[in-house]
């Protein structure tokens, strides 16, 4: 908890996105007002105490209109998702957890799903 009495969650995952590259086993710390406050890499990040765990790939800065873009994005699963993702314009965003990647290509596979954090 905060000094605020707010909750911080913290979030796993197998990856994270960040602009400078992919995070493996992210443990990531998530405010009240849903932004990332720490991400480090933990090797068992789904066996951490009072921790949540997505099977999939967390983005700290999903645009806003996330169904809507996510919708773009499933519409061009032939390009890798990374490079999808750098392509969005970098702004203040929601935190979300996309699932059903094809790990191998890091592209969305039809039964890619995505979850607002």
């Amino acid at each position: 908890m905060n000094s605020s009495g707010a909750p911080i969650r913290r979030i796993a995952a197998n990856l994270m996105w960040r602009p400078e590259g992919l995070v493996r086993n992210p443990l990531a710390e998530i405010g009240p007002d849903g932004r990332i406050l720490r991400v480090a890499a933990c090797p068992d990040p789904d066996r951490q105490p009072c921790t949540e765990f997505y099977a999939g790939l967390l983005v700290a800065d999903f645009p806003a209109d996330w169904r809507e873009t996510f919708e773009r994005l499933l519409s061009q699963s032939d390009t890798p998702l990374p490079e999808l993702l750098a392509r969005l314009p970098r702004q203040r965003g929601v935190p979300v957890a996309i699932s059903g990647l094809d790990y191998a290509t890091m592209r969305l596979t039809p039964r890619a799903r995505i979850r607002r954090l």
